[in-house]
């Protein structure tokens, strides 16, 4: 049987669904300016709107959060109407899980923002709240919490979240989830759901093999609607790369050297660990005190991650130097560039540092300081997106770096370095060359005398 598809028109916004999204939802694409659905919006809206449980592998930057948030408000309106609000306390219908206290509060941006036009309550529970935020969550009635899982097995354990009431469940960065060691927190929640009535949900960006048995074992009675992009486990085509080949003591004035004169736009330098990040900050601080920027790392105080992120999105700052605990959850559409500091250990947190870049249809650039200790480190990230086809990150070889040229071994900081590329788009950095004119013309050098070695008597 064909299933007959709808085309359904709120004030601008096109979308090819099953069902019809609630008619309130008019106001929040006004106010955003939301006139078409992208491709995996297309594809998830209609499956949740028909209460399918769903695996979507989409890349980031691609709408996935608006995908299932939509769907989710839309249907708990249409019960409200029908049924009567949730008086129900801690015992919200959706539960959207997070791996980071930054996404959980990125996504709970994106409901605030529609809920402000639909009427539904929204939650979010991440650790470092104040007792007062906690309570609110234990004592209040609502409709959608957005949460950690860290948080949620230990409000379950004080019997302050009940989830019998649960329609939704979705598991946002869902590979991220597994990587991070939530496994125990959340097979401790899994025992809590009532899956005869409950609609699961993984999105993410990449799926590892293991994260999909894991899936596929917990839930063998659940029958998912598989949901995937065809550049899912690659950097965006949209992105363009240029490796800096590097020493590990150039890079900090490589850096400045770079923000000085290459950077356009607004862009995040991700560092590997909270000392680098630190150590950096201080560094261009101390080197460019006009330069707007903000640090984030997790060591920070939950109020200075919030106002360092804040500054950042509504553009107060210019540049973020952070860890990768910004690789995840910032959806900046204005960001142009990211800087890999140092590259990150595993492929996956390489594919979100450049998806921070190129969201929404837009392009970004993507700058790897590399030394050459990377090169495995740099294998094994083309190993984990071994499906991409337009993003080169092998090693500069040392002889194309020096090719026709004379080195000087000396390294002079207001030296410029060198960021563009044609071709190859990849360039050496932060060497001083002389000039064919500064060659000719250099006085002879004197034949060093080998004394030899003097002989004792």
């Amino acid at each position: 049987m064909i299933q007959r598809v709808q085309i359904i028109k709120i004030k601008g916004f096109f979308m090819f669904l099953n069902a019809d999204l609630h008619p309130g939802l008019e106001g929040y694409f006004k106010e955003q300016g939301l006139k078409t659905a992208t491709l995996v919006q297309k594809k998830v809206i209609p499956e949740i709107l028909n209460r399918k449980s769903i695996i979507v592998l989409s890349e980031t930057g691609s709408g996935k959060t608006l995908s299932y948030a939509l769907p989710i408000v839309s249907n708990i309106k249409k019960r409200e109407e029908k049924s009567g609000v949730n008086n129900q306390k801690g015992s919200p219908y959706a539960l959207i899980i997070a791996p980071t206290r930054e996404l959980a509060s990125q996504i709970f941006g994106v409901f605030k923002g529609i809920s402000y036009h639909m009427k539904v309550r929204v939650r979010d529970l991440t650790g470092g709240d104040t007792h007062a935020k906690m309570k609110s969550v234990a004592s209040g009635s609502y409709e959608i919490l957005i949460a950690t899982p860290s948080r949620i097995k230990s409000a379950i354990q004080k019997k302050e979240l009940s989830l019998s009431q649960l329609q939704y469940v979705i598991f946002d960065e869902a590979d991220q989830l597994f990587d991070m060691g939530f496994k125990k927190d959340l097979d401790f929640m899994i025992e809590y759901l009532d899956l005869s009535m409950i609609q699961l949900g993984f999105i993410t960006a990449t799926l590892p093999e293991e994260v999909e048995n894991y899936i596929l074992e917990k839930f063998p009675e659940v029958n998912f609607n598989r949901i995937a992009s065809d550049v899912s486990h690659a950097p965006q085509s949209r992105i363009d790369t240029y490796n800096v080949k590097v020493t590990p003591s150039e890079k900090d004035m490589v850096v400045k050297m770079f923000l000085e004169k290459q950077a356009e736009g607004r862009g995040i330098i991700f560092t590997n660990q909270r000392n680098q990040a630190e150590d950096l900050f201080k560094y261009l601080s101390e080197k460019m005190p006009k330069l707007k920027m903000k640090l984030l790392h997790g060591d920070l105080e939950k109020k200075d991650r919030e106002a360092a992120i804040r500054s950042f999105v509504e553009k107060k700052a210019q540049i973020l130097v952070a860890t990768d605990v910004a690789a995840r959850g910032i959806d900046i559409q204005d960001l142009v560039w990211v800087l890999n500091y140092g590259l990150p250990k595993t492929g996956i947190y390489y594919l979100h540092r450049c998806g921070r870049v190129a969201r929404g249809g837009r392009k970004g650039i993507v700058y790897n300081l590399v030394a050459s200790h990377d090169a495995k480190m740099i294998a094994h990230i083309n190993e984990a997106i071994m499906n991409q086809k337009h993003l080169n990150l092998d090693v500069i070889p040392e002889d194309k770096m020096k090719e026709d040229k004379q080195v000087v071994k000396k390294y002079v900081e207001k030296a410029p370095a060198t960021f563009r590329g044609k071709a190859q788009r990849v360039r050496g950095a932060a060497r001083v060359q002389k000039t064919e004119k500064e060659l000719r013309n250099a006085p002879a050098e004197r034949p060093k005398r080998n004394r030899g070695i003097k002989r004792r008597r």
